[in-house]
């Protein structure tokens, strides 16, 4: 697929009113008219929404008798979709043993490990339709888990799966400063994460923006927290996004196993450093 024509379809793909309106298509063709019905806007302005859907090739346009139905072309979606593919790997790293199972272990060590499983993984729960909330616990203080998540040197120990190097690391660590983390997959490639500061309180809080390079009309708020008691730390983080969809894509991208094996990761890590 040429680069320009992935460009074209990430852009249009990049405004909500545009991804609403494939998604109206995806249960049938429908016409100006009903494609406007749902939002505030006038006929000209969806018809230039429809216009750059049409000239990246997203949609068809024809006519039925009097009616000028739109269609949605399926062959873009997927090479985009194929595209993204390459870097579900990133996040989706952990893979069945088929070993064989150990003997049942007495109730009193089953409990312990519970409750160890329950302190080293991180939870995800879904607070509303567009959020994310992870949390986790870290048998060490907040003022180390925040300096090795803001230090450059440090990320390069922790952040993705082990098998992927972060080959780009910039931390501008002020409120309206930005920072970029750009990955090297096993497979050939990059990806790269940006966004900006919004909130710098060390060593309890952090608020930033976050963006996919590759879905630039995605951004999402990330709101961390460090609540420390007795040498143990609680993370949290509180994810926001544009729409549910984009919150979905964020899901089913198979983040969370990319994510334990980083938080994993960085408990090794703060445990070095104190």
């Amino acid at each position: 697929m040429p680069i320009d024509q992935l460009s074209s379809t990430f852009a249009a793909l990049a405004d909500p009113t545009r991804r609403a309106i494939l998604e109206r298509l995806a249960d049938g063709a429908a016409t100006v008219t009903e494609l406007a019905e749902p939002f505030a806007m006038s006929m000209p302005a969806i018809s230039k929404h429809l216009k750059v859907l049409e000239g990246t090739g997203l949609i068809t346009r024809g006519r039925d008798a009097q009616r000028r139905p739109c269609w949605l072309a399926a062959e873009p979606l997927q090479q985009a979709n194929a595209w993204i593919e390459k870097y579900r790997q990133f996040w989706d790293e952990s893979f069945e043993r088929l070993d064989p199972r150990p003997a049942a272990a007495p109730t009193s060590q089953v409990n312990r490990r519970s409750k160890e499983m329950m302190t080293k993984h991180a939870t995800i729960t879904l607070p509303s339709d567009t959020e994310i909330l992870i949390v986790r616990q870290f048998d060490a203080p907040r003022e180390l888990l925040f300096e090795a998540m803001t230090t450059p040197e440090h990320m390069k120990n922790w952040y993705g799966p082990a098998q992927h190097e972060l080959v780009g690391c910039e931390i501008d660590l002020r409120i309206g400063g930005s920072y970029r983390y750009v990955t090297g997959l096993e497979q050939g490639g990059e990806i790269a994460f940006s966004g900006e500061f919004i909130e710098v309180d060390p060593p309890g809080r952090l608020v930033y923006t976050e963006v996919f390079e590759a879905v630039p009309g995605a951004t999402s708020t990330v709101a961390t927290t460090l609540d420390e008691q007795d040498g143990r730390t609680m993370l949290t983080v509180l994810a926001g996004y544009p729409a549910k969809s984009d919150r979905d894509a964020v899901l089913e991208s198979g983040m969370e196993s990319g994510m334990q094996e980083s938080y994993d990761r960085l408990e090794a890590l703060v445990a070095t450093l104190g």
